[in-house]
């Protein structure tokens, strides 16, 4: 019995196969979807379904039981999108059941879910399901805050109305002159500021300099001073000044004397008083005087005649 051998083609296309049929098993189950499961299908007729695609997991009590395995469109019916829904053949589906469409998060991904009927009759494989839209975020948003939109609106009509009444009066445009000559007056007074910094910032900048250059000469000349000689003669000066003070004080000296004998200090107030009174004497009674000072008596020239 000659050994079998298979050739290098054959294993190659074996290879290929159990590869393809590998990525098509994976690709479902990421999609969710158990090829080796038996399963049934039903039709959901829907106006829209936006976010719906191939694979849009169908779910029931927040469990996958199925997903969406085809899209129809036929614009000749009333609801031209029809869904193939798939799911589990051991599934109950009683009539009255409903496939409702939801989001499943904020993104607005979409999913079905299906709310099962009351009826003991069950749904057959192929039957339409009854079908419905839940509203999403953005809808219960907008429905949330339409009303109050809606109940604002007059009063933004008339606060518009009052705000164009304010604009266009003759106080607003009176401020708008009055701000436009504002700002002219600022414009002239920085072109008026920059000629000052111009010319007469540098012109101060100079004559600052100079000022420094001339009190650096005055330094420079207290500087060149001999301020050990002018010290010594001012010292020998107050010591001359404080010698003289005390020669005044003793009474060793003529002028001390004087300044410091009382005695004499009266004596001298008793001539002085007496030389005025003398005076005052002399100029009310001159002839008393003259008598005897100057022309003589009477009775001497009548005894010389």
């Amino acid at each position: 019995m000659k050994n079998f051998k298979l050739s290098r083609e054959i294993k190659i296309g074996v290879v290929v196969v159990i590869a393809i049929g590998m990525l098509y098993f994976g690709l479902n189950y990421l999609k969710g979807i158990n090829i080796f499961q038996p399963t049934t299908y039903f039709y959901a007729q829907y106006d829209r379904v936006d976010g719906i695609v191939p694979t849009t997991p169908v779910m029931i009590n927040g469990y996958q039981v199925g997903h969406v395995s085809e899209i129809i469109f036929d614009y000749t019916k009333e609801a031209p999108i029809t869904l193939q829904i798939t799911v589990d053949e051991n599934l109950v589906v009683p009539q009255g059941t409903i496939a409702e469409v939801y989001d499943t998060g904020l993104m607005g991904d979409k999913a079905i879910q299906l709310k099962l009927g009351k009826s003991k009759e069950l749904m057959q494989p192929g039957d339409t399901l009854k079908t419905s839209i839940q509203g999403g975020l953005m809808d219960a948003v907008s429905t949330a805050l339409l009303e109050p939109i809606e109940a604002m609106m007059p009063e933004l009509d008339s606060t518009l109305t009052a705000v164009k009444e304010i604009v266009q009066g003759q106080r607003i445009q009176e401020i708008m002159a009055n701000t436009a000559n504002a700002t002219n007056n600022l414009q002239n007074a920085s072109a008026r500021l920059d000629s000052m910094m111009a010319n007469d910032i540098q012109v101060a900048i100079k004559d600052i300099k100079n000022i420094a250059a001339n009190f650096s000469n005055v330094s420079n000349e207290i500087n060149a001073v001999q301020w050990d000689s002018t010290l010594h003669s001012i010292e020998t000066v107050i010591a001359n000044l404080e010698m003289v003070s005390n020669q005044i004080k003793s009474n060793n000296n003529t002028l001390g004397a004087l300044l410091n004998d009382k005695e004499l200090y009266q004596n001298l107030d008793s001539t002085v008083q007496s030389a005025n009174a003398l005076l005052i004497d002399l100029k009310e009674n001159p002839k008393r005087y003259v008598h005897f000072s100057v022309f003589g008596s009477k009775e001497k020239k009548e005894e010389k005649k």
